[in-house]
């Protein structure tokens, strides 16, 4: 029987799971977790690849949510089980199968998925669930402002925010203002830092004929705007609202909600 065709798309967001088989130990102690993390850290090093969450399941899997940066997924995960494979130098069969695939489209299956994968083993330490909700983080392995980056609800800062999530005191949708935001999946023209959005909105404004002061009066046109740039850039509420004339981020949220 030939093998089903994985879905993938040019830049994409994927949840991760590999099973070992069921006659070697994937990992047998905490040594061989550290090693599958510095395998991860060389790996996102080679590829350029950004890692959302991850966990060591005990003995027999690993789950991680990788955003691909434009590199193939399947050379990613190649290039992790075999380095892995070549340091455990078993005689034996150690993966069960083909790593599992899922593809990620938007923020609310991107917030549910990792949520899934910290409720597993939440105090575990080959969890990172323990690096979003302390400070305790490893260096160059986790894009955690990713995740958190969505999280202004209130007056909690993101951590806190998140840990609520987590125990299920705030939702997806408390969260979310606009549930369906895809993820800015074009990673070579997205807009990632404030600068950068504010030399874009000037070049449009050019050549719509456009003065700012006449877009901040513009309503419509300016929500239009708004709602282009949350689509096309992974600047976080406050910074779109400070670039359209100082609004809030509850004012950003209406807008996108309409």
């Amino acid at each position: 029987m030939s093998r089903e065709a994985r879905e993938k798309s040019s830049f994409g967001t994927y949840y991760i799971k590999q099973i070992g088989s069921p006659d070697v130990n994937l990992f047998e102690n905490d040594i061989e977790r550290e090693k599958f993390i510095e395998i991860l850290k060389k790996a996102k090093k080679k590829f350029d690849f950004k890692l959302y969450a991850y966990c060591i399941n005990s003995k027999d899997s690993y789950e991680l949510i990788i955003f691909d940066n434009g590199s193939d997924i399947s050379n990613i995960m190649k290039s992790i089980n075999i380095s892995y494979s070549i340091y455990k130098n078993t005689s034996g069969k150690l993966f069960k199968d083909r790593y599992k695939s899922e593809m990620i489209t938007d923020y609310y299956h991107l917030l549910n998925t990792t949520k899934e994968i910290h409720y597993l083993a939440e105090d575990s330490k080959w969890n990172s669930c323990c690096e979003y909700t302390s400070d305790n983080r490893k260096e160059d392995l986790l894009d955690i402002e990713e995740i958190l980056k969505v999280f202004n609800y209130k007056d909690m800062d993101s951590v806190e925010a998140y840990k609520n999530y987590l125990n299920e005191e705030i939702s997806e949708e408390d969260i979310l203002c606009d549930k369906d935001m895809i993820l800015c999946d074009n990673i070579r023209e997205c807009i990632k830092t404030k600068r950068e959005a504010e030399i874009k909105l000037e070049d449009i404004l050019d050549e719509k004929g456009y003065t700012y002061k006449e877009l901040i009066k513009n309503k419509e046109e300016r929500n239009k705007m708004i709602k282009h740039f949350r689509k096309n850039s992974t600047l976080s509420l406050k910074e779109i609202g400070s670039i359209f004339g100082g609004l809030s981020e509850s004012s950003i949220c209406k807008i996108l909600s309409k």
